[in-house]
């Protein structure tokens, strides 16, 4: 169970790496739209900035779940070093 608890923490600490950088790509389009708006095409861009943002999201649907995951697995973890220790 441990060894899947740290598989959980790692898990976790890639898709926090992953929404930052969904975060960051965002601000950089934002930045190039405000310096460019009026020569792009900018219902494309909008475009851009939605997927990047859904994708953003999606991250952050997969992180909460693994939060969840983790989080009962940790009080099974909990609870078995609890019996241990009262055996």
């Amino acid at each position: 169970m441990v060894i899947k608890y740290d598989e959980f923490v790692a898990e976790e600490n890639t898709l926090i790496q992953r929404i930052g950088v969904c975060r960051e790509f965002i601000e950089v389009i934002m930045k190039y739209i405000s310096e460019k708006a009026d020569s792009i095409h900018i219902l494309t861009a909008e475009d851009i900035v939605t997927a990047v943002h859904t994708m953003g999201q999606d991250l952050d649907t997969e992180l909460l779940h693994i939060r969840l995951e983790k989080s009962l697995l940790e009080y099974k973890i909990k609870s078995l070093e609890a019996n241990c220790d009262n055996t």
